[in-house]
Order: C-alpha cells, then structure tokens, then sequence
C-alpha cells in the first residue's frame, strides 16, 4: 500500500510553533534582528469567552507576534493575564512535551559564532553526529533550547529534500 501524497490528506503540514516569552520587546529582537525572522502580524488578544475556551484559562489577555521564519511561522505570545509562572531555564531536554526547534545553517561553526557574539548560551560547541549532520543546542534569551544543524543535502530530513519532494508529490 503507497503512502498518500501531501495534496491526497486533510493536513498539509505544520504551520507554526508557538512559544510563550515573558517580554515580547526582547523576543522580537532576538527572533528577528538576531535571528532573521521577518514580523508579519502583530495583535493584541483581549479577554474573552472564545479565547478563554480554546485556552482555558480565565480572562485572558496577550499580544501575539507572527513570524515568517522561511519555511514554517513562528508565534510568540506574551500574556497580560494571567502572569505567567517564572520560566524554568534549567529545563531539561528529556522532559516531556515541547523540547526545541532546529535551525537549518549553511555554515554551523560560523552561526555558532555569530550567535554566540549575540548572546547565545550554548550547551557546547558543534559536534559531527555523523552521515553529514553537524549540530549543537543553545538557548534564546529565556531559556527554550534551539539547535542550529548544517546537513547534508543527501540526508533524507534536509530542507532541499523537503522542497524537493513537495514540488515533486
């Protein structure tokens, strides 16, 4: 039995990922002077009896940012309401639920360094994985771990072949 093609199923792929930060200013700089991320929605969500069933919280209020991060968008919300508990910075990857997100690079030493410069906290330098996959962790300014990966564009999981086969269906 063949797998059904992208345009044959209801889901046609992951459209973003979210990410609660407790100053949205400095997120905003990271994610897009650091990061390179252009803002393509900005919006303020009032209380109110829909955002409170599909959160369920109670009363609540955030502004929300929407980023075009080249192949997928990234959300960011900071709440009003209710106040967030302190972020856990020391949370470790094993954990359950969300863990990071990767950046594909041409160059990984290279944004290694220019993130760094940035402020980056790295978890240690660049390492070989092997079959083509250099790769280390970090974290953004608030803790949530990134990964920046350079692959091989023979590597089934590249972003070359990602386009490739969805061009090609």
């Amino acid at each position: 039995m063949s797998q059904p093609r992208p345009s044959d199923r209801a889901i046609r792929g992951i459209h973003h990922i979210a990410i609660s930060v407790p100053d949205l200013n400095q997120a905003k700089h990271f994610y897009a002077e650091v990061l390179g991320f252009a803002i393509v929605d900005e919006t303020r969500l009032h209380p109110s009896s829909g955002g409170d069933a599909v959160t369920q919280l109670d009363e609540a209020d955030c502004t929300a940012v929407m980023m075009d991060a080249g192949n997928i968008f990234l959300e960011l919300f900071e709440f009003h309401n209710p106040k967030p508990d302190p972020l856990i910075s020391s949370r470790s990857v094993h954990q359950l639920g969300y863990t990071h997100f990767a950046l594909e690079v041409e160059d990984v030493q290279a944004e290694f360094l220019r993130l760094e410069a940035e402020g980056v906290q790295w978890h240690s330098q660049p390492i070989d994985a092997g079959d083509g996959y250099m790769m280390t962790y970090g974290r953004d300014p608030f803790g949530n771990v990134i990964e920046i990966q350079q692959l091989s564009v023979d590597l089934p999981f590249s972003l070359e072949r990602l386009s490739l086969q969805s061009r090609t269906g």
